[in-house]
Parts: C-alpha cells; sequence; structure tokens
C-alpha cells in the first residue's frame, strides 16, 4: 500500500475545478407540442427556460462555469450535418444571456415564433456521428483566451428513442467507438430521454451506445437511461448541474509501523451559497476600462512614512514579542504535526459512544478510496467499510486535511444502510476547551408522567403527518435571499427588465415576496393547508383544524398549571428572629 506521496502530492494540492457543459437537443415533432403539464408551453420553450435559470444560478455561485447550446436536425444557416449553434461553450457572459433572454421574450410576446427561429426539417437528420465528434471537438481544442475544462458534461436532450443509426449494426459499432474515445477524454454524459404515458420512451439504443446504468437507483449519482417525463425537465437540470468539489486528498495511516497507507478523497456534502467578489475596482484609460488592483503599504505610527525593509513577523506573548524566521517556524511545524497533509487512525470505538450531537461544530466531509495514489485502496477501505458497518464501530482520526491547516480529532464513521451515499462520513471533534458547558434546564419530570403532555405528543405527531416533512431539509431548496435579491437587480438592469415598483395592491406585494424567499413560500404552504382545513365543509378534511384547537386548548391548560415544576428559589434568613 506504499505509495510516492512526494510525486503526487502536487496534483491534488491545487485542485481547481473548471466546469463545462453542453447543452445537446435534437429538435423533432414531439419537441414542438404544446403540452398542458408545461402550462400549455413547448418542450422546447420549457427546456430554453430552464437553460437560462441554469445560467441565473451560475453566474451567482459559480461564474467561472461553461455553457454552451447547440441545436441539430436544424438547418437554419443551411448547414450540411444540421448542427446549429446557438452559442458556443464558453464561460458564462452576459451577451449569451442577453441572446437567450431576448429570444424568449420574443416568443412570449409573439413577436416571433420558435419554429421560425429552429426551422425543423421531417426529411433531413443530422447523423449521431456529427454529434459526438462535435462534442469531442468543444472540450479538446485549445483556445489563447480559454483554460480548458476538467469536468466535462453533456446535456442530451431527446424523445426520439428509435434514430435511423439503431437499425445500421455498422453505424452502432462506429458510435460504440466514438463513445469510448469521448470517455477516455472524461466527457461524461447526462441523458434527458422526455417520453409520456402514451408514448414511452425505449433507452434500449442509448443504453447499448453510451453504456449508462438503466439501475433506477442511481438517479441522484449520476446519468441514467430512466425515461423521464416533460414536467421534471427543469428540476432535472438543476439538479445535475452540480458539480462534486474535492475537499481534501491525503494518506490515511492505518498503521505507521508497518507503512500501511491507503489514499482517500474528502467531498464536502454541505455547501452554503454565497456570491462570489462583490465587486472590483476599474478605471478608464484611452476610453477602455481596465480592471484597477490594490496593494499593501506599512507605514510607521509616528512618522506617516512607508517602511519597506526592516519587517519582522513577531508572536505577541503577554508583554514580550517573540520573533521567529521563517525556517524556525517551519521547524515548530514539522516537529508537532509534520510539513504534509496527513490522517491517522489512532483507535476505534463504538459509533453510539462517539457520534454526539453537540460535537456537531463543522459540516461533515464524504470520504472515499483514491486509488490514484495508493493502489489497492478501494479494496482496502471496501473491506474496513464492512467491518466497521457490522461491528457498529468508528475510527477515531488525528491529523490535519490541508499542508497549511491545524491538526484536529476526527471522527471517521461509515454510512448507515438509509444513506443515499455509501462511504464515510468525517466530521471534526472539538478539543476539551471548545465546548461550552450546557445550560441547566428546569426539570420537567411531572410533566412528562401526565396524560396531558401524551396527548400533545400524539397530537403533534398527528398534525405532523398531515405535511410532506419526512424527507427533512433539503438546503438545495432554499436559496439565500439575500444573494438572489442583490444579483436580481443586476439581472434586470442587464437584462432590460421591466420593473415590479408599481406593485401596489397587498397581494401583488405578498405574491412577490414568496417569490423571492423560499423559506416564507414553504411557510405560507403550511399556513394555507391550515386555513384550508378550518373552512373545510367535509370532516375528513376538518381533522387538522381540530388537532390544533385541541392541541392549544391542552397547551394553555398545562402552561397556566402547577404541572411544570418550578425551580426552588430559597428565601432570605432573617437575621432578627
Amino acid at each position: 500500500m506504499e505509495g510516492n506521496i512526494e510525486e503526487k502530492s502536487p496534483s491534488y494540492r491545487k485542485y481547481d475545478a473548471h466546469e463545462g457543459i453542453v447543452f445537446l437537443i435534437e429538435l423533432s415533432e414531439g419537441m414542438f407540442q404544446v403540452l398542458p403539464e408545461l402550462n400549455d408551453r413547448m418542450q422546447l420553450v420549457e427546456i430554453l427556460t430552464t437553460l437560462l435559470e441554469l445560467m441565473s444560478q451560475l453566474i451567482i455561485t459559480r461564474p467561472g462555469t461553461g455553457l454552451g447550446c447547440y441545436f441539430y436536425n436544424c438547418f437554419k444557416n443551411d448547414d450540411e450535418n444540421g448542427i446549429y449553434e446557438y452559442f458556443p461553450l464558453r464561460d458564462l457572459n452576459a451577451r449569451d444571456m442577453k441572446q437567450l433572454s431576448d429570444l424568449l421574450e420574443d416568443v412570449d410576446c409573439g413577436r416571433c415564433t420558435i419554429q421560425e427561429f429552429l426551422p425543423f426539417s421531417y426529411d433531413r437528420r443530422t447523423p449521431l456521428e456529427s454529434i459526438f465528434e462535435l462534442t469531442k471537438l468543444q472540450y479538446t481544442q485549445e483556445s489563447p483566451d480559454q483554460k480548458s475544462f476538467n469536468n466535462r458534461k453533456v446535456f442530451l436532450f431527446t424523445d426520439d428513442d428509435s434514430p435511423p443509426e439503431s437499425f445500421d449494426p455498422n453505424a452502432k459499432s462506429r458510435l460504440s467507438h466514438l463513445a469510448n474515445d469521448l470517455n477516455d477524454y472524461y466527457i461524461g454524459f447526462t441523458t434527458f430521454f422526455i417520453g409520456s404515458n402514451e408514448r414511452p420512451f425505449n433507452d434500449a439504443f442509448y443504453s447499448e451506445i453510451l453504456r449508462l446504468s438503466s439501475n433506477t437507483d442511481t438517479e441522484f449519482d449520476g446519468p441514467n437511461t430512466k425515461p423521464i417525463s416533460a414536467s421534471i425537465i427543469k428540476s432535472r437540470v438543476l439538479r445535475k448541474q452540480e458539480i462534486k468539489r474535492i475537499l481534501f486528498q491525503c494518506p490515511l495511516i492505518l498503521q505507521e509501523s508497518s507503512s500501511f497507507i491507503v489514499g482517500i478523497k474528502g467531498y464536502s456534502i454541505v455547501s452554503h451559497e454565497k456570491a462570489g467578489v462583490k465587486y472590483k475596482l476599474v478605471y478608464e484609460k484611452e476610453d477602455i476600462r481596465q480592471e484597477a488592483f490594490s496593494r499593501r503599504k506599512f507605514l510607521n505610527a509616528n512618522t506617516g512614512e512607508e517602511i519597506k525593509e526592516g519587517l519582522t513577523k513577531v508572536f505577541p506573548y503577554g508583554d514580550l514579542n517573540i520573533a521567529l524566521s521563517d525556517e524556525e517556524l517551519a521547524t515548530v511545524t514539522k516537529d508537532y504535526a509534520g510539513e504534509n497533509s496527513f490522517l491517522k487512525i489512532i483507535g476505534f470505538r463504538a459509533t453510539s459512544k462517539c457520534t454526539q450531537y453537540y460535537n456537531n461544530i463543522d459540516k461533515p466531509a464524504f470520504v472515499v478510496p483514491d486509488e490514484s495514489s495508493y493502489e489497492g485502496s478501494i479494496r482496502t477501505l471496501a473491506s474496513l467499510f464492512k467491518n466497521m458497518r457490522e461491528k457498529k464501530k468508528s475510527a477515531i482520526i488525528w491529523g490535519k486535511t490541508k499542508t497549511n491547516s491545524n491538526p484536529a480529532m476526527f471522527i471517521l464513521s461509515p454510512s448507515d444502510s438509509f444513506s443515499r451515499n455509501e462511504g464515510f462520513y468525517m466530521r471534526r471533534i472539538p478539543f476539551l476547551d471548545e465546548i461550552r458547558k450546557f445550560p441547566c434546564i428546569v426539570p420537567m419530570e411531572n410533566l412528562a408522567g401526565t396524560a396531558e403532555y401524551r396527548r400533545v405528543k400524539e397530537l403533534t405527531k398527528n398534525i405532523m403527518s398531515h405535511f410532506n416533512l419526512k424527507n427533512g431539509y433539503e438546503p438545495s431548496e432554499f436559496k439565500n435571499p439575500g444573494i438572489q435579491r442583490h444579483f436580481k437587480v443586476l439581472h434586470d438592469y442587464l437584462l432590460q427588465t421591466e420593473d415590479e415598483a408599481y406593485l401596489n395592491t397587498s397581494e401583488e406585494k405578498t405574491e412577490k415576496l414568496l417569490s423571492e424567499d423560499d423559506s416564507i413560500r414553504k411557510i405560507a404552504q403550511i399556513r394555507e393547508k391550515i386555513i384550508a382545513s378550518a373552512e373545510s365543509n367535509e370532516p375528513q378534511g376538518q381533522k387538522l383544524s381540530e388537532y390544533f384547537i385541541e392541541w392549544n386548548e391542552i397547551y394553555q391548560k398545562i402552561k397556566s398549571s402547577e404541572l411544570i415544576d418550578k425551580p426552588s428559589i430559597k428565601k432570605p434568613r432573617n437575621w432578627n428572629g
């Protein structure tokens, strides 16, 4: 299990994810059909609307992402292969967003039709080989103004499960070889096979060509050939664009004396939506706007003169200032933690005893084997995972995940059978001086044993069963309203969207607020369900309201009674007698 860490270290110390997504959309008769489940919109318009929303999201969170859009079976420019490049694969830019926004606005206002903009021929078709070659060219061609993409995705939209190539064995063989070439370049397909109850999509041909999994359990893990309904195109695209970012990559020392080491990668499973750089300083030079860069100066506190020499880094220790050179600082760091990142297993403990909710001080990482650093890591960690899960044990780990971070203690626990992921979860646990004392809780022994308390618990369960809250909190469903509002102003200015300041009625203002804040909208939906239950004329529909009425009555009774233990208050001693 030994490996050369020094040779491998540069490849994972600097991991810069540059993602590129290509939209490949096949024009067909079904793509121009108006569907009731899309609010009487065409499937093609729904895909383009989704693309615009995806661009609006990525320009906030990942502005360096590349997007490209291509239509095939489209002979707009008399192209022989019928491939229309709406915009090429390149980093997000305002021009492409404005172009797409104007097209959708023209279609919505009736200034043009989508059929006129994207002419479709029933007699001429684009060979799939040309599509595969185009995809390979987009990711492999070098451009001086564009850095290469190291995370490459192709979103393929089609509702035709029987292209001409499906009946030609030679064409299928050539397509398989092209798909293998794309796989060698790490270009992955995410398929959107659109079907319906009246015309289900048969995924046999594309499953054979692209060698995608047909297991429905892989819906969240990656691409598969499971057909989808047109109504879920938007939700599927917005979820599939998410990128897996490596949080750290380092060796895991299982036994130091025998140099028993494996390689691991850690992925962030929880992220916070945040904007990038809020603004840039620019200046005008010869009518050209250029970015301005700042620099830091050190000034003498007494004279205000700039100091360029004689600066020394010191560490305050009481009233002393201890100066350490870079060599001395590196020696100190090497003595207690080493220079490189590492993790070391120092023991095992029952999972129930070491995973406590009050130790949750940092977001966890999802850990998987890294075969590129140490050969045999997958097999070794698979065996360790199996044994730890059977024995319900977790590993206690010491080390640091990055070269410049401080050492810490971690808990490495295997995922359970209910988890969507299969691997290890690693959580940092606090040192003693990081733990605060829990506040004293008023004793409630008398309350917990009463019939009223048991009835409140039962009523609460009945109330919760009326709401779809079983899946818990999904962070991806709740966008940051402050960030969304800030970028909406920039978005509307860029796309020349009309201002909605004229909204005066309370209903219009409420509707606008609900559209901007996901949390308030979810709460409003629960509130509307409670009100609808109170106004219902059917006994079954009134149950939710009756539960709330009874719950409030019992709660008021408990609150006003002596069931809750009051903390004892000592009376002051009377010293006079």
